[in-house]
């Protein structure tokens, strides 16, 4: 049933391996510099007369046009087909929110996250919106994919900046979840894959007890999220996810300090652990120079408050906004 909670299956292999399995009829939304830098995807899919559209990613694809483009391609297909939502965050929701609405939710959703931070989060948990109005993720739906497709072969084209973002994604969840595991993390640094197998596995554990947010469990996902989402709006998202998360984790340990919630020794154990970018302390202050319009932004978030860490593996959440 559409919308139903399941936990996705993770399915690891080349991408022209795994197209052969589907079946019935196949709609396939697709980064379109995804085709271009691995064409060996776009093939798989022509060989299997699979129906393509191309998208340019990025926060602007997240919107009702697009949404319409969509559904105007796929008019004659049938209800229960399935959905190929190849891509990072992006091209991910706003394939989960078509995914869900198209003739009432579509047979079938497979994931195939083309980024390290899809790969970690938001191919996780079912979790899909569009922006409106220069509001970030203001409507969504819940819909949950059938597969996670994990094809190691489209990661290899991600620069440093893009796998800082995933990094930052895979410890937030790590530091407010599993203090075990931040620990041997900040002991020695884990692989790549280890981040995607560790955060997939944890972020499945806190959404299975809360799929639809209504036990006040899943919140701590947003970590890091109330500014850093105010900082992609007002920058038009120029500043990527995961860095504009990174520096929102920096800015919910200075509140939480402030706040007498996290100890000023955790604060900086954990901001010493995070791979964040350089200068980031630099640019969390330029943003916060901001602040009436960084306000705004997050009054209009859906939140309504932050996520602030006692210690790993501890967290609260602090009701309003520290303004």
């Amino acid at each position: 049933m559409p919308g139903e909670y399941k936990k996705c299956r993770d399915v690891e292999g080349r991408f022209e391996a795994l197209v052969p399995r589907l079946e019935g009829p196949v709609l396939a939304v697709a980064d379109e510099k995804v085709l271009r830098l691995h064409p060996h995807v776009h093939r798989a899919l022509a060989r299997k007369n699979i129906t393509l559209v191309a998208l340019k990613a990025g926060e602007r694809v997240k919107s009702l046009r697009t949404l319409e483009r969509l559904t105007r391609r796929a008019l004659t297909l049938p209800r229960k087909l399935t959905l190929l939502a190849i891509g990072g965050g992006t091209i991910g929701d706003v394939a989960t929110v078509f995914a869900h609405t198209f003739k009432r939710g579509v047979g079938r959703l497979i994931h195939v996250p083309t980024t390290l931070l899809a790969a970690v989060d938001s191919s996780v948990g079912g979790k899909g919106a569009v922006n409106v109005a220069g509001t970030k993720n203001v409507l969504g739906v819940f819909h949950a994919a059938d597969e996670a497709w994990l094809c190691a072969e489209v990661f290899t084209t991600l620069s440093e900046s893009q796998r800082r973002e995933g990094r930052i994604e895979a410890w937030k969840m790590v530091v407010t979840l599993d203090a075990k595991r931040w620990a041997r993390w900040t002991k020695a640094a884990p692989s790549d894959d280890e981040l995607v197998r560790a955060s997939r596995e944890l972020k499945h554990a806190v959404v299975a007890k809360d799929p639809y947010e209504t036990k006040g469990l899943r919140v701590v996902l947003n970590f890091g999220h109330t500014l850093g989402h105010a900082i992609e709006s007002i920058s038009r998202y120029r500043v990527r996810h995961g860095e504009a998360v990174g520096l929102g984790m920096l800015f919910a340990l200075d509140v939480g300090v402030e706040l007498g919630v996290t100890s000023r020794a955790v604060a900086e154990s954990v901001e010493r652990s995070l791979p964040l970018a350089r200068g980031a302390r630099a640019q969390l202050a330029q943003w916060l120079k901001n602040r009436a319009a960084l306000k705004q932004v997050m009054r209009a978030d859906k939140k309504g408050g932050m996520i602030l860490l006692r210690r790993p593996g501890r967290w609260v959440m602090n009701e309003g906004l520290p303004w």
